[in-house]
C-alpha cells in the first residue's frame, strides 16, 4: 500500500471520528444522570449507565409517539409531493425544448439563492387564509407546503433526464405513446436513481425542518420530533429553571435513530443516484 493511500485513509478515519463525535455524545448523554452530564471534567464513557431518561421520555407527560407519527407523516407527504412535481418538471426541462425554456429554468435556479425564511410570512398568511391550521390533516399539509416545489429536485431530475437518448423517446412517439405514457413507462424507470436520491434528501430535510414546523405547532400533540425535543429543552426540570439534559439527549437520540435507519435502508439507492447518470447514447 502506497504512503499516499495510507495518509488518505488516516485522514478519512479522523474526519469520520470528528463527525460522529456529536452523535456519540448525544447517545451516551441519554444514559447519564443530570449530575453526570453537568460534571467537569465531562465523563466521556458512562461509568454508571441508566435508563432513567428513556423511562421518563416514554412514561412521562410527553406525547412522544404522537410526535413520531407527525414527523413520519409530514416527511412522507413532503417526499411524495416533491418527487411527483420534480419528476414531471425535471423531465419536461430535460427532454423538451420550447421558447424561453432556458430563461425559465434560470429563474427557477435563482430561487435556490433565496433563504426559506423569506417566504415564511406570506406562507403563514396563506395557510391561515386557507384555514389549514384548523385540523391535524391541514397542519400536515401546511408543514409540507414550503418544500412542495423544489428547485433542487427539478434541477437534479433535469440533469438525469437530459441524458435519456432521444431515439428512445422518438421511438415511443412513433409507436403512438402519449406524453404521459412516455413519461410513465420510459422516463420514470430511467429516473429511478435520481428520484431515490431526491427522496432521501427530501425526507431528511423535511424531518429536520424545525423553524417552519415550530411556527405551525400551537399544541403539544401537533409537535414533530425536532419541535418536541426543543420543547423538552425549554421546560424546567427538577423544580428549577434548568434543562433536563439527559431527557433532551434521549429525545434527540430517539429522533435521530429513525433517520439513521432510513439512510441505511436506502444507502444503496443514494450512492447509485450520486455516482451514476442516465443512459447515454
Amino acid at each position: 500500500m502506497k504512503a499516499g493511500d495510507v495518509s488518505v485513509k488516516v485522514i478519512l478515519v479522523c474526519m469520520t471520528i470528528i463527525f460522529l463525535l456529536p452523535l456519540y455524545w448525544m447517545v451516551s448523554g441519554s444514559f447519564k444522570l443530570q449530575s453526570i452530564t453537568m460534571s467537569v471534567p465531562p465523563e466521556f464513557f458512562p461509568a454508571r449507565p441508566t435508563l432513567a431518561n428513556w423511562t421518563k421520555l416514554f412514561t412521562g407527560s410527553w406525547p412522544i409517539w404522537a410526535w413520531l407519527r407527525n414527523s413520519v407523516l409530514v416527511s412522507l407527504l413532503t417526499c411524495a409531493f416533491v418527487v411527483a412535481i420534480s419528476s414531471m418538471a425535471g423531465f419536461a426541462f430535460g427532454t423538451k425544448r420550447f421558447p424561453g425554456d432556458k430563461i425559465l429554468f434560470f429563474l427557477l435556479l435563482a430561487t435556490m439563492f433565496l433563504p426559506p425564511q423569506v417566504m415564511f410570512i406570506p406562507l403563514f398568511l396563506w395557510v391561515r387564509t386557507l384555514h389549514l391550521t384548523d385540523s391535524l390533516a391541514g397542519v400536515y399539509f401546511a408543514m409540507a407546503l414550503p418544500m412542495i416545489a423544489s428547485p433542487f429536485g427539478i434541477f437534479l431530475v433535469r440533469q438525469f433526464a437530459g441524458g435519456i437518448p432521444k431515439s428512445i423517446l422518438e421511438a415511443a412517439t412513433i409507436d403512438g405513446a402519449s406524453e404521459w405514457q412516455t413519461f410513465l413507462r420510459i422516463g420514470l424507470p430511467l429516473l429511478k436513481p435520481a428520484l431515490a436520491t431526491l427522496a432521501i434528501f427530501t425526507f431528511n430535510i423535511a424531518w429536520n425542518n424545525f423553524m417552519w414546523q415550530s411556527i405551525l405547532s400551537n399544541e403539544r400533540v401537533n409537535f414533530t420530533i425536532p419541535v418536541g425535543v426543543s420543547y423538552i429543552a425549554r421546560t424546567p426540570a427538577f423544580g428549577k429553571s434548568v434543562t433536563d439534559i439527559g431527557l433532551m439527549m434521549s429525545g434527540g437520540t430517539f429522533g435521530a435513530f429513525f433517520m439513521v435507519v432510513f439512510f441505511i435502508l436506502f444507502q444503496k439507492h443514494f450512492v447509485k443516484g450520486i455516482t451514476s447518470g442516465a443512459v447515454k447514447e
